[in-house]
């Protein structure tokens, strides 16, 4: 793997880190809301859940990636 392209993969893998860290923080914001208030509602209908696994996906196949280059 090019130098340059690991760098991006890199980049990229940072940048997926930090939106999971954030869907995780509004996940625990949503939980201080007592059930079916407006505002946890809306944060739940968010489906918080399937965007952090595709997420956490993206997360694993990068690392992957980057820890074997050429493949497993």
């Amino acid at each position: 793997m090019g130098r340059a392209r690991q760098e991006a993969m890199v980049e990229k893998l940072r940048k997926a880190e930090l939106a999971r860290d954030r869907l995780e923080g509004l996940d625990q914001i949503a939980s201080i809301y007592p059930e079916g208030h407006d505002m946890r509602v809306l944060i739940e209908n968010l489906r918080l859940d399937r965007v952090l696994r595709v997420v956490e996906e993206d997360i694993r196949t990068l690392r992957d990636t980057l820890i074997h280059p050429g493949g497993t």
